[in-house]
């Protein structure tokens, strides 16, 4: 199964790096801007859209933002048959619009892989990638499965509806707070404790993201909106409570 990757920035490069590692498919990627350097570096070739749509398998890595007019401009390039599949932080958004534009003949998968280029820097065993088939045949979800189970990722397979409830909270709230900190532009301290470190980790986590991306995420999950606004009223209650004694 030949794999296409549209995409190639952080996440991308660091998603055909992987693949490479495990595969000895051909993996072709694509990106707006030229970067064949790195993609020679990583072992993977770097070819043009159209090219990389010829694929048996295409993964999307771009923007959630940008997943509407990319696939208006690939849903006639695709040959019949082909799986594609989405790696987008947010779900029902991107199925919905996959559902919409591609031809019938071309099969269908939701993705989320839970981690990125920081937090699998060390390995992707264990780290968690949700699946859902959104209209592809059993073997060949399977087949796509296998390639991933190839990476000792813990598979889940959850809907879109229910990855977007969830990751409201477990993702975007995550990102909510890591930023909220980065804007507080907190300093370094000698002393720390546990607790101290545990929360600089989740600054540490996504200050590496771009913003575009924790936009994206908080404004096309429409969940999300629901638990930053819990979060800032209970912060304000709790507040509320506290008077300076001194």
């Amino acid at each position: 199964m030949t794999i296409g990757i549209i995409g190639f920035g952080r996440f991308g490069a660091f998603l055909a790096k992987s693949l490479k590692n495990i595969s000895n498919e051909k993996i072709l990627v694509s990106d707006k801007l030229d970067k064949s350097k790195i993609a020679k570096k990583i072992g993977v070739s770097f070819k043009n859209l159209d090219e990389v749509c010829q694929q048996d398998l295409i993964i999307l890595c771009v923007p959630i933002s940008e997943i509407d007019n990319l696939l208006k401009e690939i849903k006639n390039k695709v040959k019949k048959e082909a799986i594609i599949m989405d790696t987008l932080s947010v779900k029902e958004y991107p199925s919905k619009l996959m559902k919409k534009y591609l031809p019938i003949d071309i099969e269908i998968i939701a993705s989320h892989p839970m981690f990125g280029p920081d937090s699998g820097k060390y390995g992707l065993k264990n780290l968690q990638m949700v699946f859902w088939p959104l209209r592809i045949k059993k073997k060949n979800y399977k087949k796509v499965l296998d390639i991933f189970k190839k990476l000792e990722l813990k598979i889940i397979q959850m809907s879109p509806k229910e990855h977007d409830k969830e990751s409201a909270l477990s993702l975007c709230l995550v990102h909510f707070i890591g930023r909220t900190m980065e804007k507080m532009e907190i300093p370094n301290v000698k002393i720390k404790t546990l607790g101290y470190e545990k929360l600089s980790e989740v600054y540490k986590n996504v200050k590496n993201d771009s913003l575009q991306l924790f936009k994206d995420m908080q404004t096309y999950n429409k969940y999300a909106k629901f638990w930053r606004k819990k979060f800032l009223k209970s912060a304000q209650e709790i507040d509320n409570q506290l008077k300076t004694k001194i």
